[in-house]
């Protein structure tokens, strides 16, 4: 029987590997070329990367930062021209009154220029009067007024005490002589009153005023 069996072995050869080698390549090779080709472009349009938030955070910094620079730099130029117009309103009021002022010193050189004239004591009381009237009637127009001393109790705010004398006509602690009259604008002091304060009745009245003890 064993002489009726056919054994067949197939021996590998050197062809054989070759061509088992291959096919991998041949599998390779036969690949789509669409496949390759969308994997580079996938590579070339991936999204940039978004910046971080402490970038984000800088980048706002910088933004606040030109922010307040440029308020800043708005802000002195409004200063600086508020300040001119303030300047400006000032110097015209100035002006005015300084206007008002030389009418009046045009009416001292016409009392002057009168006086050397002709002495006439009568015409240039007349013009010191309307002189005098003129510069009170400018006073007023400028809200200033002159401040009330004697009589009335001395106050540091309005008065400024120069000397304290005895006086039978007013009493201690009040003002019995005007050294030079002060002047308000408004409730505003612009001068204190010059001003001599009472010590009462003098030590010579007092024994005067007292009885007599004898009578």
């Amino acid at each position: 029987m064993s002489e009726d069996k056919e054994i067949r072995i197939k021996v590998k050869g050197p062809e054989d590997d070759s061509e088992a080698e291959s096919e991998p390549e041949t599998a390779e090779a036969g690949k789509p070329e669409s496949e390759t080709d969308g994997a580079e472009t996938d590579e070339e349009t991936a999204p940039e990367e978004e910046p971080s938030e402490e970038d984000k955070l800088r980048q706002r910094v910088a933004e606040l930062e030109d922010k307040l620079l440029r308020t800043a730099a708005e802000f002195d130029n409004y200063r600086k021209r508020n300040a001119r117009q303030l300047d400006d309103t000032v110097r015209a009021a100035q002006d005015r009154v300084l206007l008002e002022l030389i009418e009046v010193v045009d009416n001292f050189e016409r009392a002057l220029q009168h006086n050397n004239e002709a002495a006439d004591l009568k015409s240039l009381r007349q013009g010191m009067d309307l002189i005098y009237n003129q510069m009170q009637d400018l006073l007023k127009r400028h809200d200033i007024k002159a401040i009330d001393a004697i009589g009335r109790p001395f106050d540091p705010n309005l008065h400024e005490a120069l000397m304290q004398l005895a006086s039978e006509d007013h009493e201690e602690g009040t003002v019995a002589v005007e050294m030079a009259r002060g002047y308000k604008h408004g409730d505003r002091v612009l001068r204190h009153t010059k001003v001599g304060v009472s010590s009462g009745p003098s030590e010579t009245s007092k024994e005067d005023a007292a009885p007599d003890e004898g009578a």
